[in-house]
């Protein structure tokens, strides 16, 4: 292979946050680093788009506190700008708001909870969340729920994790209890940007050029190079590319069966990977609407429930469209108070079967979501002056990812593996290699993890 004179320490292929997250505490620390991202946009599903002059989040819309401590490790804390908001989560016509207070009184009792229901359920969450007792005695989320309440509209709430991770609520492992509810990474007290999703990427794009690293869009790799069981390099669409260190953000797979068509690993090691599942496939429909909607400052994200969560993602894993189906509406400018031509704009998200290829019938049930939207936010319909939708189907040429909800829904069936390959100088970080969590935080937190390990090793 020929390569072009040596300039990098370590290349970075993909722009997502788990990428630019190592790119940023590597490049501070001096290396020399290079991130390349296949997308004229970085961020990867923590991205802004524009259309028709109106912007929108198009992945990731809940964000983590802790990821506030990794970013004053950066010193763009401040330039963050984060607000905090809350979540209205709707089922059977009740409604229950988090983060928790006060008020969760008073919504418990409306679900025909008594004060010693409420009480007792309290003292159950507070017990799992600290002392983490679910950790020894239960294996699945669903099991920690059903601990923690008999109540069939809590429950129906508490299993929300699922939406999140588009797993099967019986499969999915019982830490997701502590990670949305408790303080693994602090979702407990989310945060949106006040300048939006796309600040996240940018200021860490900011961090590795202030530190003389260079982040290139519109490049994609086509190959990493393996010589005596070490990464050496990449080959791009324009050219060969060498470096001490090779950091892949496409996602395990990806990055072992297609860039490195599985030379130097195992056979054992190719077939666990080769057992994880990626999510359901999620659709957005952009929206924008008049601000006399009977939207709530300060509330980000509206939350709806089918009467069963349970068996309405049985249908979806079944690979059928559910009876009543379960969604997400998203106003980041009930959060910022920013408007667009007295418009707020939002994101709605409903979840499709993995096998579901028909387009029209996608499209089916976007409309039958827009009618629902009224249930949470009342006049929706009636406000609504813009919308574009983008099916699963569409997803990767509109927006240049593929739409699961995780690229692998985590499940007692199989565990991830860590972001150090069983070969030299190749890491892999973001949603698809540990920590657990398949999210933004744990995204950021298996870069800032990678690099530290690299800069222990390397000094």
């Amino acid at each position: 292979i020929k390569y072009m004179d040596k300039v990098y320490d370590i290349i970075i292929i993909g722009a997502g946050l788990g990428g630019l997250t190592a790119g940023a505490f590597l490049s501070k620390a001096g290396k020399k680093v290079l991130v390349v991202e296949k997308n004229n946009i970085i961020g990867g599903r923590c991205s802004s788009r524009t259309w028709d002059g109106f912007r929108f989040d198009v992945g990731a819309d809940y964000f983590a506190k802790s990821m506030l401590k990794t970013f004053a490790r950066l010193n763009k804390d401040v330039a963050l700008r984060p607000l905090g908001f809350s979540v209205k989560s709707f089922n059977k016509g009740k409604v229950m708001t988090i983060p928790p207070g006060l008020h969760l009184i008073k919504e418990l009792s409306e679900f025909g909870m008594s004060k010693k229901e409420i009480a007792g359920f309290g003292l159950r969450m507070m017990k799992e969340i600290v002392f983490k007792s679910y950790s020894k005695r239960y294996k699945t989320n669903d099991r920690v729920i059903d601990e923690v309440t008999d109540n069939d509209i809590l429950r129906n709430i508490l299993n929300i994790g699922a939406f999140f991770s588009g797993s099967l609520p019986h499969k999915m492992p019982s830490y997701w209890f502590n990670l949305l509810f408790g303080r693994t990474y602090g979702y407990d007290f989310p945060f949106y940007p006040l300048d939006g999703a796309q600040r996240i990427p940018d200021l860490l794009s900011e961090v590795i050029k202030e530190n003389g690293g260079e982040v290139r869009t519109n490049i994609s790799v086509e190959r990493i190079h393996i010589e005596k069981n070490k990464a050496v390099g990449v080959k791009t669409t324009g050219e060969e590319i060498e470096a001490d260190i090779v950091i892949s953000n496409s996602g395990i797979q990806d990055t072992i069966f297609n860039l490195m068509k599985g030379k130097g690993l195992s056979a054992e090691f190719k077939n666990r990977v080769k057992k994880y599942k990626p999510g359901l496939l999620m659709n957005s429909i952009f929206t924008a609407f008049k601000t006399n909607a009977g939207i709530i400052s300060g509330v980000h994200l509206y939350c709806y429930f089918p009467p069963d969560i349970r068996e309405m993602f049985a249908r979806l894993h079944n690979g059928k469209i559910p009876e009543e189906p379960m969604f997400s509406v998203s106003v980041p400018d009930a959060v910022t108070g920013a408007t667009t031509e007295h418009c707020y704009t939002g994101t709605i998200k409903f979840i499709t079967p993995r096998g579901e290829k028909r387009k029209d019938i996608i499209l089916k049930e976007a409309e039958r979501v827009i009618d629902m939207v009224d249930r949470v936010i009342p006049d929706f319909t009636k406000s609504l002056i813009y919308k574009k939708v983008v099916t699963s189907e569409d997803y990767e040429d509109e927006i240049g990812f593929e739409s699961c909800i995780a690229p692998v829904a985590e499940s007692i069936e199989y565990k991830k593996t860590g972001h150090t390959m069983p070969l030299k100088g190749l890491y892999c970080v973001g949603a698809t290699v540990l920590p657990n969590g398949g999210c933004t935080a744990s995204s950021v937190e298996s870069g800032k993890r990678c690099a530290e390990e690299i800069l222990i090793k390397t000094q």
